[in-house]
């Protein structure tokens, strides 16, 4: 499963073209929220260094919880930095086959932690903060602005209180939900979680249909686009949503793909569409 993992890795960054990086936008790499030589716990960060505070945004790579790493959404932090947000991209420990996506779920934690007992050095604004996630990141993003808004969730992950809490949540191209009847499903869930998740009070919390705390959270922007093949999870997560009376927006954009808007985010269509997410996160 490594060797499978590396192999993605490898193609998919062979998809990044670093001649569409802003000039404009820093980027640091591989800084520890852990101190543990653990690439699972590094972060990078894009910003444009011009003496302004700016929102945070948590970003969290996709990989189906088992594969890839924080360079595969090096152009989609690139291109959010250029529209004037610091951004934290956020490594975890892969979850197959030592770590679990409750481990991945702290981690998180600590990397947020971190990096706001740090948010001076990078031109920060932590009164204004947002999370995103691509794919399985949409789940992580979601279960991680849930944990400031939700004291029962805290205390069955074992994580202490917060001070902070998000402005908003994006979710691009997400793999929503883990109830999905087949047997490749059955299989993921088999490798990303410890026997007996069922039981575990943790798990239930990431059964979003069912967990009310959902209309705690603030307002998220859903993407999804027409060739996405995790497209009808951002549809039923839409409805989930709207269900909870939970303030959303529902973008839609052109045929590129599950991970179209994070590799190729300087399409004219996708730019168009992270503006407006921008915009729509700006408006009170």
């Amino acid at each position: 499963m490594k060797i499978a993992g590396d192999k993605a890795l490898k193609t998919d960054l062979s998809k990044i073209d670093p001649a569409h990086l802003h000039a404009e936008v820093s980027e640091i790499k591989d800084i520890p929220y852990i101190k543990d030589d653990c690439s699972g716990h590094t972060f990078d960060v894009y910003l444009r260094k011009d003496g302004v505070r700016k929102p945070i945004l948590i970003d969290i790579h996709g990989g189906g919880f088992i594969s890839e790493d924080k360079s595969m959404n090096r152009l989609f932090a690139d291109h959010l930095a250029y529209l004037g947000f610091t951004v934290f991209e956020l490594n975890v420990r892969l979850a197959y086959p030592e770590w679990t996506v409750f481990d991945q779920i702290t981690d998180i934690d600590c990397g947020v932690r971190f990096i706001l007992d740090h948010a001076t050095e990078y031109e920060c604004d932590p009164s204004q903060m947002y999370v995103a996630g691509h794919s399985s990141g949409g789940v992580l993003a979601v279960a991680e602005a849930l944990l400031c808004v939700d004291p029962l969730m805290r205390i069955d992950y074992g994580i202490s209180d917060r001070d902070y809490s998000y402005k908003g949540i994006i979710t691009d191209c997400g793999l929503m939900h883990f109830y999905k009847s087949s047997i490749a499903y059955w299989g993921m869930r088999k490798m990303i979680f410890p026997k007996g998740y069922k039981n575990d009070k943790r798990y239930e919390h990431l059964l979003y249909n069912k967990n009310e705390s959902l209309k705690r959270l603030p307002r998220l922007a859903v993407m999804t686009n027409k060739k996405d093949i995790l497209k009808k999870m951002t549809f039923q997560f839409d409805s989930v949503l709207t269900g909870f009376d939970v303030e959303h927006r529902l973008f839609l954009y052109g045929p590129v793909g599950h991970t179209g808007i994070i590799f190729y985010p300087y399409m004219d269509e996708n730019s168009a569409v992270l503006s407006q997410v921008k915009e729509y996160f700006s408006k009170r």
